[in-house]
């Protein structure tokens, strides 16, 4: 059977693109990629029911005070509306690679006055001054037949997830460090108020040294060593007090608003309340942490656009047209004979680039490496994270027990002493030594109750805290 020369001259164009095609595909030297070990086998001691963490955990220590706190700072933190406004640009960029994918349709004018060269393409008789009009309407397409348009769709749309992940974890950190000043906002009010009755307590005993001395009972060693704990716990009672206004302003900044707010902060009214966090590592750490979600994400990101690169040795091929009216002469600009139309596939190949393709997919290969490797970093960084946060979360609550224990002995020996005072069996001398026994336990059940609170939010920040994705919307 013999082909037509009609059919040859079709086939021609066909046969050098798929020959030209088929050498732009010979296989190059490229990076090899990463590879991340999965979280089961760097810890292969994980529990796979654990407890997810509310949404509003804060509330469950019951302060409104601290409620308002967090959620003031959520609404007006600068630095969260920096990651909402990149959420925006990046879904901007989506909508400009959805675009790519639909026709691109424009209309166009235009209308003048022309002096026509008679030494080029002069028709005898026509005016040299004549009016040129031209109206048409045209067409664009992207038929993206190797699917490449859509890798770097695909890829736009993870980056908005990528996006989204790191608002989640901008969130998490701000409101996790509200909750953590705002314990040692508690801690240093308790200590300014056990402070104060120490430095009473102190003078007490300083002016009873005194009143000895007078007497002949007390001798100078021991009226300096009354005067010195009496100084130092004016300035550990300075030093509370600028403490807790410093902490104020602290508090006063993370919800941009200025030192003199902070300062009418009342008392923190923090009540024990357990967040029920997981003691043993969860399978779903991944799930749980927006900031590995997010770099997962950017893995996906990487890889799809390395594979868009590769993509480029491939002819474009775009459908064109056009349809309109052109004429000199604007009395014949809609005349029939005036009309004028294209339409047909339009392919461009790349040949030689100089290089430019293979460079473009190199840095695209390091940029997936990167990526990889970033997340098996952050990954590692978690789990240390999460196992010495359930560490510190088990020893702060033994620490506050057997400190509670120890502060409930102390009581009942100021109790039993101060019955014995208003008695008579005991000295006033003697119940103000016991006193700062009692309120030497009451400084170290505050430090540690602060600690254990602490540790719970510190943990809660390890889990990634409300942050919870299905399978079906992480990976």
């Amino acid at each position: 059977m013999k082909l037509s020369i009609k059919n040859l001259s079709i086939l021609a164009p066909i046969s050098v693109i798929v020959t030209l095609t088929s050498c732009a595909l010979f296989p190059r030297d490229g990076l090899p990629e990463q590879t991340a070990k999965p979280l089961e086998i760097l810890e292969p001691n994980l529990i796979t029911q654990a407890p997810q963490i509310e949404d509003r955990w804060w509330t469950a220590f019951g302060d409104q005070q601290l409620n308002q706190l967090v959620d003031l700072g959520l609404r007006q933190s600068p630095s969260l509306d920096i990651a909402g406004a990149r959420i925006m640009a990046v879904q901007a960029m989506l909508e400009t690679e959805k675009a790519a994918f639909l026709p691109q349709v424009g209309v166009g004018g235009q209308v003048d006055r022309q002096q026509l060269s008679q030494n080029y393409i002069f028709v005898p008789g026509m005016p040299i001054y004549t009016g040129y009009g031209l109206v048409n309407a045209s067409l664009s397409w992207s038929l993206d037949i190797w699917g490449k348009q859509k890798k770097y769709y695909d890829a736009a749309k993870n980056q908005a997830k990528a996006a989204q992940a790191s608002y989640k974890a901008s969130e998490l950190l701000l409101s996790t460090t509200i909750v953590r000043v705002y314990f040692d906002y508690d801690r240093v009010t308790q200590a300014q108020v056990l402070y104060t009755r120490d430095a009473e307590v102190k003078k007490s005993l300083y002016q009873i040294a005194q009143e000895k001395q007078k007497a002949g009972l007390a001798d100078a060693f021991m009226i300096n060593q009354r005067k010195v704990d009496y100084e130092s716990a004016q300035v550990n009672l300075s030093q509370a007090i600028l403490s807790k206004q410093m902490i104020q302003h602290q508090l006063a900044a993370l919800v941009q608003e200025g030192p003199s707010w902070g300062e009418r902060l009342q008392s923190p009214a923090i009540k024990l309340a357990g967040l029920n966090l997981p003691e043993v590592i969860p399978a779903n750490l991944l799930e749980r942490r927006p900031d590995l979600q997010a770099l997962l994400s950017q893995i996906d990101v990487a890889k799809l656009q390395l594979e868009g690169a590769k993509l480029e040795y491939l002819p474009d091929i775009n459908l064109a047209g056009f349809v309109g009216v052109q004429s000199f002469g604007l009395s014949q600009l809609f005349a029939s004979r005036s009309q004028q139309f294209s339409i047909g596939p339009a392919i461009s190949l790349p040949i030689f680039d100089g290089g430019l393709i293979n460079a473009n997919i190199t840095g695209k290969e390091a940029n997936r490496n990167q990526a990889i490797a970033n997340y098996q970093e952050q990954l590692v960084q978690a789990l240390r994270e999460v196992a010495d946060g359930i560490g510190t979360m088990q020893s702060s609550q033994a620490n506050y027990a057997s400190y509670s224990n120890a502060y409930q002995s102390a009581k009942t020996n100021y109790e039993i002493t101060r019955s014995r005072s208003d008695a008579g069996i005991s000295s006033k001398e003697s119940l103000l030594t016991i006193e700062q026994a009692y309120i030497a336990q009451g400084q170290n059940i505050a430090e540690a109750k602060a600690k254990m609170f602490t540790a719970n939010v510190i943990l809660v920040q390890a889990l990634g805290g409300s942050y919870l994705q299905t399978p079906s919307q992480s990976h």
